[in-house]
């Protein structure tokens, strides 16, 4: 068992430059994260989450950085802005996307059950989220490249995932 999970040190401090962010970025093992989950986003002006996710167990709250945007929520449109703390409920299927005129910058953080993650190679320290490749939000429903994009992505999970099933 990894050293760090057994006596994990009494804090971890990293630094990421906000400015200069991929369009989510997981700061799990920088600070050996081992009880909450979270994620930096950063979407530049006028884009978005391609499709809808939702998760078995973590419930997450988004928390407005900077910028202006929507999340989507089980089919509502909410408008938010710097400041505003959405939590969404772990079935609830959700997304995001920036403003026109801004980029969103948004910190995503949840609890994270026992027993996770179960692959303890996991991008993100609860690995229960499920991907709907076949929900598009609708700033992107008329989008035939989009709908092809997430019809590769949902193709390249399961074959993963069939993978994952025969080791």
């Amino acid at each position: 068992m990894n050293q760090d999970k057994i006596n994990p040190p009494a804090f971890t401090k990293v630094h990421f430059d906000f400015d200069n962010l991929s369009y989510l970025t997981s700061p799990r093992q920088q600070l050996n994260l081992q009880a909450v989950g979270i994620g930096l986003i950063q979407l530049p002006p006028d884009e978005g989450y391609t499709f809808t996710h939702s998760h078995a167990e973590q419930e997450e709250v988004y928390i407005v950085v900077a910028g202006r945007g929507l999340i989507l929520v089980d089919g509502e449109l909410i408008e938010i802005k710097r400041g505003d703390l959405i939590r969404v409920s772990p079935p609830a299927k959700r997304a995001l996307k920036a403003a026109k005129d801004t980029n969103l910058f948004v910190i995503c953080a949840g609890g994270v059950a026992a027993d996770y993650p179960h692959n303890p190679t996991a991008r993100y320290l609860i690995d229960d989220g499920i991907p709907d490749y076949d929900d598009i939000p609708p700033w992107y429903e008329d989008r035939p490249d989009i709908a092809e994009r997430n019809a590769k992505l949902k193709a390249r999970m399961l074959k993963a995932k069939t993978k994952r099933e025969q080791q």
